[in-house]
């Protein structure tokens, strides 16, 4: 059973605040942190963020349960794609 679309978002957002601090984190206390990849990156995170409350909130298929599963499911591996990804970009700032 999926949670509701609320605390999904919540989760969404939850995640990258959690991301954007440790980017800040990275960037403030590394010495060798290159800041303009940095601050990218944060900007990434942020416009991601937004990009994924959106979808979370509004999909095609209402009446059919199938379709919306699978969008949801989709969404949820897109959002592990791109969290994966911000964390490999993160481990490449100190370098």
């Amino acid at each position: 059973i999926m949670a509701s679309r609320r605390d999904l978002k919540k989760d969404i957002v939850y995640l990258y605040s959690e991301l954007l601090t440790e980017c800040f984190t990275i960037s403030y206390l590394v010495p060798q942190c290159n800041q303009e990849k940095a601050d990218a990156l944060v900007a990434k995170i942020i416009t991601n963020s937004y990009e994924f409350v959106k979808r979370a909130g509004r999909y095609d298929a209402k009446n059919n349960p199938k379709l919306v599963k699978a969008y949801y499911k989709k969404l949820g591996e897109d959002l592990l794609q791109d969290v994966l990804s911000i964390g490999k970009e993160m481990e490449s700032l100190s370098k």
